[in-house]
């Protein structure tokens, strides 16, 4: 397996022609479960089925189409038409690179869409080989009649997250059964059906049942995914394939600390919580030379918001992984989504949290790419005149005729891995470029076009004791301006903030 810890120069030299997206969610599970169960299951399950494997392992996608479970605390949600051209931009630019195969592991409870969208890649567009799989139905399928329904926060998701994230799962669960068929919600929405976000039966759970149901998915799906892609003109099952393998520390779900307001909460402690903005970090997957893993930028969201959002004490989202790359599309394993998309994800995701009772949302932009976040932040702010977007980080910056000296994968990104990342860092492949030229490269010609490494800049000087310090910076900055920023609004126009 290789993932978002190796660079791109890895991806390309391994000829891997396999790659995985698993999709997760933040949707309600009752007032036991974390609300981020899907998006947490997801890290874990995919990891666990691409080790050993002959895949690149794509970052989770965090945000469903749980548009059903509208209007409860900490629900994020993205519209079908959204979802359909994520998958569409991913799997565009994975064909792209020469990937052939595209194996989608879903996990959500909603994402109506994700199968059809799959199935329009391989009879319609017919640009990869794709495979959609939803691991939980295989434990569900396999559950004794005493344990379903379970609709979100039932037997078997309990006794799944027993096994997997036992600390989390909070005591004092209910049954609740509703007394309409399962169709309603798609009619009238989850909350107007249980309020408690639940339909399931979790006090009959165990941490036993909870690990046959983890190792059943993983034989299934594996089982599964090799039968669908044999399928295909051609087809063969995943090979294996032998490498160091990097991945968060001690398997933990990426980006938190306990104690915060984030997709660990349960809706229980998200309906305790009275804070009323909440944070959404945008980064990147892409290439960045030699030298650095792929994920640079993501690690960087990561790092920063959840420092940030612990200082504003508001709800911290997923960082979003895959953003707008173009400038590194000519670098394999660089994933990116057209603007376009990634305007609607963040509309999507911004309405969601408004419907969900947050009057706040503070983009915090990691990639000097993301430049759609602005334009689309300046809409939201004039189409909803009582909800607040603020945005930091350099989103819009000009980028003019005077020559830049560094730039990207430079010192200062050298220096962040080696400080939070040290074992990603390879050391025997630095290599220090920088082709003194305009920024505005990166429009027409792409980084590719001026450096041939994707290096602009001098990684060999960055030092961990500057990347500790950087993001100290980082996060003192951000949160100082959105707490003055915050202030001069509240002064200057109270009706909006009151």
């Amino acid at each position: 397996m290789l993932n978002i810890f190796n660079t791109s120069f890895e991806i390309s030299e391994s000829n891997i022609d396999t790659a995985v997206l698993a999709l997760g969610s933040l949707e309600p599970k009752g007032g036991h479960l974390p609300i981020g169960f899907d998006f947490m299951l997801a890290e874990r399950f995919a990891r666990d089925f691409c080790s050993g494997k002959a895949v690149y392992l794509l970052p989770v996608w965090p945000f469903s189409t749980a548009v059903e479970a509208r209007g409860f605390r900490g629900t994020a949600a993205l519209t079908q038409q959204t979802m359909w051209d994520v998958i569409g931009d991913i799997a565009s630019v994975l064909a792209r690179h020469r990937f052939k195969r595209l194996v989608v592991l879903d996990f959500a409870n909603y994402n109506w869409i994700v199968k059809h969208r799959v199935r329009e890649l391989n009879l319609d567009d017919e640009v990869i080989q794709a495979v959609w799989v939803n691991p939980k139905q295989f434990a569900k399928e396999a559950a004794d009649g005493e344990l379903v329904p379970d609709y979100g926060g039932g037997a078997v998701e309990t006794s799944i997250a027993m096994a997997q994230f036992g600390s989390f799962v909070k005591r004092g669960a209910v049954d609740y059964e509703a007394a309409v068929d399962r169709e309603y919600i798609d009619y009238r929405g989850l909350k107007a059906i249980s309020a408690q976000g639940l339909w399931g039966k979790p006090t009959k759970a165990t941490a036993e049942l909870g690990s046959g149901f983890y190792k059943l998915m993983l034989e299934k799906t594996r089982e599964y995914a090799d039968y669908a892609l044999q399928l295909f003109p051609g087809g063969k099952p995943i090979a294996q394939h032998q490498s160091e393998e990097i991945w968060w520390p001690d398997g933990a779900t990426p980006g938190v600390e306990a104690g915060g307001v984030d997709w660990q909460c349960t809706l229980s402690d998200m309906s305790h919580s009275v804070t009323d903005m909440a944070l959404l970090a945008t980064g990147a997957t892409e290439q960045h030379g030699p030298a650095l893993p792929l994920g640079t930028d993501h690690f960087q969201a990561v790092e920063v918001a959840r420092r940030v959002a612990a200082e504003l004490k508001c709800y911290l989202l997923p960082a979003m992984p895959i953003v707008t790359s173009w400038g590194h599309i000519r670098f394999r394993g660089t994933v990116t989504l057209r603007a376009m998309t990634a305007r609607r994800v963040i509309e999507d995701i911004a309405e969601s949290v408004q419907a969900a009772g947050y009057r706040k949302l503070v983009i915090l932009n990691i990639h000097g790419g993301n430049w759609v976040v602005k334009p689309t932040l300046i809409e939201i702010a004039r189409s909803r005149p009582d909800f607040t977007v603020i945005s930091t980080g350099d989103i819009l910056s000009y980028r003019g005729q005077a020559p830049v000296e560094h730039l990207h994968a430079d010192e200062g990104e050298a220096s962040f891995i080696k400080a939070f990342y040290p074992e990603t860092f390879r050391a025997d492949r630095v290599v220090d470029y920088s082709p003194n030229c305009t920024a505005s490269a990166f429009d027409l010609v792409g980084i590719g076009g001026v450096t041939p490494k994707g290096v602009w800049g001098y990684p060999s000087k960055g030092t961990a004791e500057e990347g500790r310090a950087s993001v100290d910076q980082k996060v003192a900055a951000t949160a100082a301006y959105v707490k003055k920023t915050l202030a001069e609004l509240q002064s200057r126009y109270p009706a909006r903030l009151r």
